[in-house]
């Protein structure tokens, strides 16, 4: 992203409500000196280019069993509580292993936002 100055954040079809996901990710991209840039990406495409760097983060449903929770960091549910249901997909922020950074500031910034 420092390289760039852009933060690559695919939206998966069908979020609707993804707009406060991308308030807290385009913050996120402003304090590093980043423009925010959404790149069109289906389901599995964007995950795997999630995994290969080539996005920085993904925004869409996801269940807190998604098959890719062992290969991304999903964030918790932003705007709201985690689903009695594990498998019931709600607004998550997918984002690559590694990127603490990136991890801690969307973690913090959800745990705000539901308060």
């Amino acid at each position: 992203m420092t390289r760039t100055g852009e933060m690559r954040i695919a939206v998966l079809p069908a979020t609707p409500d993804a707009a406060p996901a991308l308030a807290m990710l385009r913050t996120y991209a402003r304090s590093h000196d980043a423009r925010l840039m959404r790149i069109s990406g289906h389901g599995e495409h964007a995950l795997r280019w999630l995994e290969e760097g080539k996005v920085d983060a993904v925004v869409g449903h996801f269940a807190k069993a998604s098959p890719w929770q062992a290969e991304v960091a999903l964030s918790k549910p932003v705007g709201r509580h985690e689903p009695d249901d594990s498998k019931q997909p709600v607004l998550r922020i997918a984002r690559r292993n590694g990127e603490n950074a990136l991890i801690l500031a969307t973690d913090r910034a959800i745990a705000e936002l539901g308060q």
